[in-house]
């Protein structure tokens, strides 16, 4: 009796969903090339597809020396599409950098890529991540990667990593 209550309990709790911790809202925020971070904003609509990809702009009005990162995650969820640590950048006060998803054109020649090959993303989602809590102001922007100037621009709505209000 004791081991058929051991097998029928062991056959519920294996068969107890477990749900992914990972993706856009996971509380787990890698180290920017050793050092903490803090995930400040979340991206949705983010795409490189057809042509498209996504942009990330982001300015420092902290002070002092910002490493910045964009994480990229695929519409499932999951797993990061790329290394946040191996693609953060010291920006200086008041400096400028951008981030790109795909090879980009010499409208956006300063564009740090995100991944070394570009990852087709349908419709995916970011979270834009640095080592201050304050100080950095960023926009989202979806663009034409081949044209230079690019035919079409949209921008996409960066929400504070608390939600949209």
């Amino acid at each position: 009796m004791k081991k058929l209550l051991l097998v029928v309990g062991i056959a519920v709790l294996a068969s107890y969903p477990v749900t992914a911790g990972a993706g856009v809202d996971d509380k787990l925020v890698p180290l920017l090339q050793g050092q903490s971070a803090v995930h400040l904003f979340s991206v949705s609509g983010v795409t490189t597809a057809g042509g498209l990809g996504t942009f990330f702009s982001c300015t420092s009005s902290s002070p002092e020396t910002v490493l910045v990162s964009v994480e990229l995650f695929g519409e499932e969820g999951g797993a990061a599409c790329n290394d946040a640590s191996a693609v953060a950048v010291s920006v200086a006060p008041g400096a400028t950098v951008m981030f790109a998803t795909q090879n980009v054109n010499s409208a956006f020649f300063t564009a740090q890529l995100l991944t070394p090959v570009p990852v087709y993303l349908g419709v995916g989602s970011a979270r834009i991540l640095a080592t201050v809590k304050k100080g950095l102001l960023c926009t989202a922007f979806l663009a034409d990667a081949y044209a230079a100037p690019p035919t079409s621009m949209a921008s996409l709505n960066v929400v504070g990593r608390k939600g949209q209000k």
